[in-house]
């Protein structure tokens, strides 16, 4: 039997980080699944065209060498691009690609809409996925315009190679229109596969036992996928979502997990370099590797912890807090930090060694730290 749950109570998925489906029902007040949409389910590019034209985001092919290329495009450049694809093959896609990569069509990612349109004019974010640590601490940054909302339009065909999310967080996405066919691995078993860019992932999985599961999505339906869950995506028909990274309570022992096993790989990647530094210029440089590897670092770590503070209760964050020093680090090699004043703390996040509890740090300055951004 599939262990994807269907309409599972998300709470339990979160707390045992397992997959979630949901029905149509999560998306039956969106505008977007009518002003997008003609009524017989296709896409109304002229709409989309008209409306969005003007805006830009990530567009996705692949070159000869089967490797992903990526540059940004006008959304109008690109709605064209998709009406010459439309009636081109009168076949049914089904299987996920194995060969010729080059010749998929291309696939336009990652459009940040919600910062060139009201987000109510397209959607609703559902209850259940609204406690969004993640968005919240992007929204909150002064020094970047930048979030983890995103719409896809997938032409037939179009193809996700085989993936974990962003800084293994947490990711929701629902179907505006069409009909989407997912492959996700349980986690670890991932470990069993040879090279993915090239591989047949579902004959690979099937010939080495890896667990998996294979979803299909179709129109207004919506996915949990939970954090370090790799998987791929193909859409069998002219597809839009709208998607999010996004990560709670629950998922932050995950997140922080994945930053100390990066942070141990780029540790060991530059190892020759240790002994031509004394241990701030060594954490540095890790840190700077490490930002530049995953898009993020110990520090804004810490300033994603503290922006979510105050929505915690006392009892859940000393919880998270237990749960996230079960591994903890202590070294007399680096000071702790003394000044409790926010400030100081603030201008300090970059001395934030790998090897000192950073939990244990907010915990000593929790109060200080929620009741400053309270304000």
């Amino acid at each position: 039997s599939s262990g994807i749950n269907a309409e599972w109570p998300l709470r339990p998925g979160m707390l045992n980080n397992a997959p979630c489906t949901f029905g149509c029902w999560i998306s039956e007040n969106w505008p977007a699944r009518k002003l997008w949409v003609f009524q017989n389910g296709a896409p109304n590019l002229d709409y989309l065209h008209k409306e969005f034209g003007h805006c830009k985001a990530s567009v996705t092919n692949f070159n000869d060498s089967s490797e992903s290329d990526c540059k940004e495009q006008a959304i109008s450049e690109f709605i064209c691009y998709w009406k010459k694809l439309l009636g081109q093959s009168d076949e049914s896609i089904q299987d996920f690609p194995v060969k010729d990569f080059h010749n998929l069509p291309h696939y336009l990612k990652d459009w940040h809409f919600a910062k060139t349109s009201l987000p109510e004019t397209v959607y609703n974010v559902p209850e259940i996925f609204s406690d969004d640590w993640l968005n919240r601490y992007w929204k909150s940054r002064e020094d970047v315009d930048d979030d983890y909302i995103f719409s896809y339009f997938g032409p037939a065909g179009s193809f996700t190679p085989f993936h974990a999310d962003v800084f293994r967080s947490y990711s929701w996405s629902i179907n505006v229109c069409g009909y989407k066919k997912w492959l996700i691995v349980y986690p670890g078993e991932e470990l069993k596969l040879g090279p993915t860019l090239t591989l047949n992932v579902e004959q690979q999985c099937i010939e080495r036992n890896v667990k998996h599961e294979i979803l299909i999505q179709g129109p207004g339906q919506g996915i949990f996928v939970p954090s370090g869950w790799w998987h791929q995506v193909l859409n069998i028909a002219d597809t839009i979502s709208i998607n999010h990274n996004w990560a709670n309570f629950h998922c932050v022992p995950r997140m922080w997990q994945y930053l100390n096993s990066e942070l141990c790989l780029v540790e060991k990647e530059i190892s020759d370099c240790r002994d031509l530094m004394d241990d701030a210029e060594w954490f540095d440089q890790c840190q700077l590797v490490l930002r530049a590897n995953i898009g993020l670092d110990f520090s804004e770590f810490l300033q994603f912890i503290v922006v979510n503070l105050h929505h915690l209760s006392i009892s859940d964050c000393d919880s998270l807090l237990n749960e996230l020093a079960i591994k903890k680090k202590m070294s007399d090699k680096f000071p702790l930090l003394k000044n409790k004043c926010l400030e100081n703390v603030l201008k300090n996040l970059n001395r934030l060694y790998s090897v000192y509890d950073v939990m244990e740090f907010v915990r000593e300055h929790r109060m200080t730290l929620a009741g400053a951004f309270k304000s």
